[in-house]
């Protein structure tokens, strides 16, 4: 009788063991499929197709007009028609202008543009670059002292936000867009004496309640060979904003702009808009070996041959996709 019980007893021992070994292996196999399912997760959403021409004469209208400088012709003229640009996508603009004075005493004329898109939407996101160039050429080796067309240094973040104005008015996302354009943000000699537009916004942002969950901010985005890094205020401040972003741009494709690569701090017009309260990053060209911004930076090299229409598309996709993503 014994040896009857002890029979039954191991039977029962290998039932529950059995059942213990096929429950931890569902398991597991759940775990697994819940982690492939994660990953496939990230899909694409549908937006509206960017063209490349499109964002490139963006470029080459500003650059048309001439240096960008203060209290230049050119100044004027290209203001109103980034306002009348703005105005014809359905954006309603404001300009904020007045006159402030340099570091070295010269009154500057300003002219900082701003469009709201999809003011019923409380949800809304923010995208800044700067409009003005360099008065000098410092970083070149002849020339020193004139303007430089700022095809690049300027021209490139405006062309990439105007392509995404047009093309949210084809097809409007869910969340309401702000543009910023600043203006004299490149007249410095030092840190604080760059991005005059974005500080004088910084203390009259008008964005009363309609407060954007985190801007964008782009500067030199058009170079054949750009790199984009992980610019230090932006990992301060906006960190899962830059992931975000970065993230998007790796499901498209476009890491090959788009480096998970630590970078240092730079003082640019998304520091004013984080000093405003709105978590911003930076999209802006840093060499990860040098340190440095793109050769042509601050010279008369900075000009439309210097553009690359492929580069503006791939950044305009990106950000596109953050937007329609919301």
């Amino acid at each position: 009788m014994d040896q009857v019980m002890k029979f039954i007893v191991n039977v029962l021992k290998f039932v529950v063991v059995s059942i213990i070994l096929i429950a931890c292996s569902d398991s597991n196999s759940e775990k697994k499929t819940s982690k492939n399912s994660q990953k496939q997760e990230f899909k694409l959403v549908q937006m509206p197709e960017v063209n490349k021409d499109s964002v490139f004469n963006f470029v080459k209208k500003q650059v048309d007009f001439g240096p960008r400088t203060p209290n230049s012709k050119a100044q004027k003229e290209c203001a109103k028609w980034m306002a009348s640009k703005l105005t014809s996508y359905n954006f309603d603009v404001q300009i904020q202008k007045g006159i402030h004075p340099a570091y070295d005493g010269v009154g500057l004329e300003y002219y900082n543009i701003i469009g709201r898109f999809g003011l019923d939407k409380k949800k809304r996101v923010l995208l800044t670059a700067h409009w003005d160039t360099r008065p000098w050429a410092d970083q070149d080796f002849e020339r020193t002292d004139e303007p430089i067309d700022g095809a690049n240094d300027g021209g490139s973040g405006v062309a990439v936000i105007l392509e995404i104005a047009r093309l949210i008015n084809q097809q409007t996302p869910n969340v309401g867009v702000e543009v910023v354009l600043f203006d004299i943000e490149d007249y410095g000699k030092a840190n604080e004496t760059f991005c005059y537009g974005s500080q004088i916004w910084m203390k009259d942002t008008r964005l009363d309640s309609l407060k954007p969950i985190y801007g964008i901010n782009l500067d030199m985005v058009g170079d054949p060979n750009a790199v984009f890094l992980y610019e230090g205020y932006s990992q301060e401040f906006a960190r899962p904003v830059l992931d975000k972003v970065w993230n998007v741009a790796k499901h498209m494709g476009h890491s090959r702009y788009f480096k998970t690569i630590q970078d240092g701090m730079i003082t640019d017009d998304h520091y004013y808009v984080n000093k405003a309260g709105i978590p911003c990053i930076d999209i802006i060209h840093r060499d990860p070996q040098t340190g440095s911004f793109p050769n042509s930076w601050h010279t008369h090299n900075d000009n439309i041959k210097n553009i690359s229409p492929s580069t503006l598309k791939s950044v305009t996709e990106v950000v596109l996709q953050t937007i329609y993503r919301e």
